[in-house]
């Protein structure tokens, strides 16, 4: 009997744990399992497999399931995907691909999206003491910035691309997880809602830009990487967030390629992993045990180092920038020296 193979392109269609679209997603592979000998499944996003879901359930349970019911074998289903450290204990046919980082040699090209040294003018002029660019919306930049706009509004530069008037805005925005994650930690409560309200009604934060609507300006507008010359620190919002994953995008390249110390709300272990790319950070200077945590958990040891660095006037910001800068010069260096090669030879 021929071979026949069908690819279904679930491309960016995942967000962390759930599908965008999961009704249709879980439709087509069923349909492609029952007409071909093997289906492979090509993510672009690095989520991590074992924590992605389908409304209730674990997305690989019901694909395991429906591999048993049928009588089939697990490895007619064969997962493509761009996660550097995916546990591939989960799933018997699991490959590096998909989106892949390692596509083009020159990194700052491809994962990071053209950042390159001649396309940024870095004249550092702190202003602000904090900077967070946010522009799909997610429960934990939702948090985030909802506890920056309440408690450091008048030193924070802050974008949030939701637009009250959009419903389709409001329908992702992400409250539904927030409440349920907050509820868990126990943490939601009347001041909590109240918070939050005020920031959606607040909406959207553009910084006097007006936008068109493409990704590509969403993330590397020239106009967004001249903020970073007014900030002390960005606060990054990676996409995932959620088990074990290492998926770097410019939300990370930015704070790099322009010289800004960080912290970052992303999956545990995520700024151990840029160590090993060769990276340095900044636990000389607050507390980085954060990243060994996730959630709810993780969210408020960032917040608790914002609210330390809140305290500082400018000038001792500027002061500790100049503390900084072998740090900064040498991830500013590493970054713009980073190639596939780099990274394969480290994680895969």
């Amino acid at each position: 009997m021929e071979e026949k193979s069908i690819t279904i392109p679930i491309g960016y269609k995942v967000q962390d744990t759930y599908f965008t679209f999961p009704q249709q997603t879980m439709s087509d592979i069923v349909d492609a399992l029952h007409n071909s000998n093997k289906v492979v499944l090509q993510l672009t996003e690095g989520v991590a497999l074992e924590e992605l879901n389908y409304k209730e359930k674990k997305f690989l349970q019901i694909l395991k399931e429906l591999c048993e019911n049928n009588n089939w074998p697990l490895n007619k289903i064969h997962i493509s995907l761009p996660n550097l450290i995916q546990d591939k204990s989960v799933w018997p046919s699991i490959e590096y691909g998909g989106g892949s980082i390692l596509m083009d040699n020159d990194i700052t090209q491809n994962i990071f999206l053209g950042l390159q040294a001649e396309h940024i003018k870095i004249e550092k002029d702190i202003q602000k003491t904090f900077g967070i660019f946010i522009h799909r919306s997610q429960w934990d930049r939702l948090l985030l910035s909802s506890h920056l706009y309440k408690k450091h509004k008048e030193i924070t530069m802050q974008t949030f691309r939701k637009n009250l008037g959009d419903p389709s805005h409001m329908i992702e925005i992400g409250l539904d997880q927030l409440f349920w994650l907050l509820s868990c930690a126990n943490k939601l409560g009347t001041k909590m809602i109240q918070q939050l309200c005020d920031f959606i009604s607040s909406l959207p934060h553009n910084n006097g830009i007006e936008w068109q609507y493409t990704d590509q300006q969403a993330t590397v507008d020239q106009k967004i990487i001249g903020w970073y010359n007014n900030i002390f620190l960005d606060i990054v919002c990676e996409k995932m967030v959620t088990g074990q994953t290492f998926f770097p995008t410019e939300k990370t390249a930015r704070p790099l390629a322009t010289k800004t110390p960080f912290l970052i709300m992303a999956s545990p272990n995520y700024i151990k992993n840029l160590r090993r790319l060769g990276f340095k950070s900044f636990s000389q200077f607050w507390n980085e045990n954060y990243d060994y945590q996730q959630g709810v958990q993780r969210i408020e040891s960032i917040q608790n180092i914002i609210d330390e660095l809140a305290r500082l006037p400018i000038y001792e910001l500027q002061a500790m920038h100049r503390e900084m800068l072998p740090i900064l010069e040498h991830n500013y260096k590493t970054y713009h020296s980073l190639t596939a090669k780099n990274i394969s030879s480290t994680f895969l």
